[in-house]
């Protein structure tokens, strides 16, 4: 099959494309869109256990039921990051031996790669440069961007760019929510590929990272999804956030990830360097346009629905937000969203749990609490141990404290160790210190899921975002790409 030459489409049908994006997946099953709000009953839980937890500081309180609860799923979380340390990388991860076998003898097929940008102006040259780079013919290559209509500066920096790259540009026009998912389902009709692959505005993936995904197609099983790439931070030296947040992406796509994939065959997504099958991504009804991580969202219900989902060796070079602010508002996005996906999901919990099985019950549980909603957790946990000091001594409260630290500095140490970056050491220790930066992403999310639940909170990047100018993934601090064994 050869990829058709296709104009800008017109407007009006851009127009028609949003409308059905909106609703499609409310007409597959109304209890799986966000377009009717959830998570504020859980929000409401976690603020209630938050101010339980204050008044038990001034006031002695029975709290012990709520704190075994809360202890409980504490241990549990560790107890699972500690399992995920002690199974061997080589297995979960799959790496690609040889992307190239066989590879004049395989019938190549039209891959679409779909890039939703939003003031990313300044993020275009580079990303252009890291398309253009990808190790897949040219001529079965689609690439299409989903920009905001009144986003001009971002449709100038395109133009400049369109005699280096063949591409088209899907113009969406004003309209609520302004979100990643709605632009992502308004383009889906519109891919002319047999595969898709999701990439950020900052992402530099690696050049052999399609061919590593149709090689997982071709080797998987015939109902794998979805494959997942690892996200590597390559900025981690710019300020102490990003080191942190770099830590953070090592532990989730070096431990967590792999291992939730092994006990369950679910992932909950990374929001970019997704490979799908387009026609299992259409019939699970695509993204869901009200969700603010509709890649968590989406991994769950691929999994709901009989699919299956595997990881790849080729990394993507992603950019950390080196400022707290920005850290925050991303977080709290994250935050946000799990607890709304969690919620969402459990508007059916009987159907849920035949769709799932027993397996796949416990990983949708273990995933979504060691993923951002860890923090929310531990912090519940750890207001109820401070309050129950009163009754029960200081010293049980510093153990647990001391024990969940000691826990996270060994998980760290092995996602390091598998990243190739043992320069991130000395993050593993002020891990305690960036577990409290996640209380105002928390009362951030909380926040919005009351007020705004579809309000994209944008993250910036590019240039303009940086605080070392000079700082890019091709000239590493360190001198040298991160190893992604």
């Amino acid at each position: 099959m050869t990829l058709k030459a296709c104009a800008n489409p017109d407007p009006q049908a851009v127009q028609q494309a949003v409308a059905k994006a909106l609703v499609a997946l409310a007409k597959l099953d109304p209890n799986l869109s966000s377009a009717r709000p959830a998570g504020r009953t859980v929000s409401t839980l976690i603020i209630l256990c938050l101010v339980l937890a204050l008044l038990g500081l001034l006031k002695p309180l029975n709290l012990s039921w709520i704190s075994t609860i809360l202890l409980g799923l504490g241990v549990l979380m560790a107890l699972f990051r500690l399992w995920a340390c002690l199974q061997p990388i080589a297995e979960l991860s799959q790496p690609i031996t040889d992307p190239k076998q066989n590879w004049k003898d395989t019938h190549i097929p039209i891959w679409t790669v779909l890039i939703a940008l939003y003031r990313e102006a300044s993020s275009v040259p580079d990303l252009v440069n890291a398309l253009m780079a990808l190790d897949w013919p040219p001529e079965k290559l689609e690439i299409i961007f989903a920009c905001e209509s009144d986003d001009w500066a971002t449709h100038r920096a395109l133009s400049k760019c369109s005699h280096l790259l063949s591409f088209r540009v899907i113009s969406l026009p004003p309209g609520g929510p302004r979100t990643k998912p709605r632009a992502l389902q308004t383009a889906l009709p519109f891919c002319q590929g047999r595969f898709v692959t999701v990439y950020d505005a900052e992402d530099r993936p690696d050049p052999a990272q399609i061919r590593a995904a149709f090689q997982a197609f071709q080797t998987g099983p015939r109902n794998l999804a979805v494959v997942q790439a690892p996200l590597v931070v390559w900025n981690a030296s710019e300020s102490w956030i990003s080191r942190q947040f770099a830590l953070d992406y090592a532990v989730w796509f070096r431990v967590v990830l792999p291992a939730l994939n092994k006990l369950s065959g679910l992932l909950l997504l990374g929001g970019t360097s997704n490979h799908f099958k387009i026609a299992h991504l259409r019939a699970a009804g695509g993204w869901d346009p009200f969700n603010v991580t509709e890649d968590a969202d989406l991994g769950i219900r691929l999994a709901r629905l009989g699919f299956c989902a595997s990881l790849i060796a080729p990394p993507t070079l992603e950019e950390g937000t080196p400022t707290l602010s920005g850290w925050v508002r991303q977080r709290g996005r994250w935050i946000q969203g799990h607890i709304q996906t969690f919620s969402l999901h459990l508007r059916q919990p009987i159907k849920l749990t035949r769709q799932l099985g027993v397996r796949g019950l416990l990983g949708f549980y273990l995933g979504l609490a060691t993923g951002p909603l860890q923090a929310v957790i531990w912090l519940m946990a750890g207001s109820m141990t401070l309050s129950l000091s009163l009754q029960i001594g200081p010293q049980q409260a510093f153990m647990w404290h001391g024990l969940m630290w000691l826990i996270q500095v060994l998980v760290s140490a092995v996602a390091i160790q598998r990243d190739g970056r043992m320069g991130l050491w000395w993050a593993c220790l002020t891990w305690p210190l960036y577990q409290l930066c996640q209380i105002p992403a928390l009362f951030r999310a909380l926040w919005r899921i009351y007020l705004s639940p579809s309000f994209w909170d944008k993250t910036n990047h590019g240039p303009e975002a940086r605080l070392k100018r000079g700082n890019t993934p091709v000239n590493l601090p360190d001198g040298k790409q991160p190893q992604t064994g």
